[in-house]
């Protein structure tokens, strides 16, 4: 049987990462996937293919998964307020449906 549960994906420089994780193990997440990551947007293309001078600039997408939606989508808010409004960066919130609740 599947289960309601809420994603949040978060995209964000790697600099950012261990203050985004600290704040995820303090708001009750049950763990985390973190991923190297490479894309283009608006401003610049990044790829993890290419040795980088400053690793600190890549990118990582961060991903929790969350039976309470609520709590989930408070914790995006959070992370949005507190580390995207001086920095680039995307939060998105996804409806899932998971196996095992008991591991979220």
């Amino acid at each position: 049987m599947a289960f309601a549960a809420t994603t949040v994906t978060i995209i964000a420089e790697r600099f950012l990462q261990d203050g985004i994780l600290k704040l995820l193990e303090e708001a009750g997440t049950s763990g985390y996937t973190l991923t190297e990551g490479s894309g283009k947007g608006r401003h610049l293309t990044r790829t993890h293919e290419r040795p980088s001078l400053v690793r600190d600039f890549d990118i990582v997408r961060i991903e929790f998964i969350m039976l309470d939606g609520e709590k989930a989508r408070a914790i995006a808010q959070r992370i949005t307020s507190e580390y995207f409004a001086e920095h680039s960066g995307i939060v998105s919130i996804t409806p899932t449906e998971v196996l095992r609740p008991e591991r979220f």
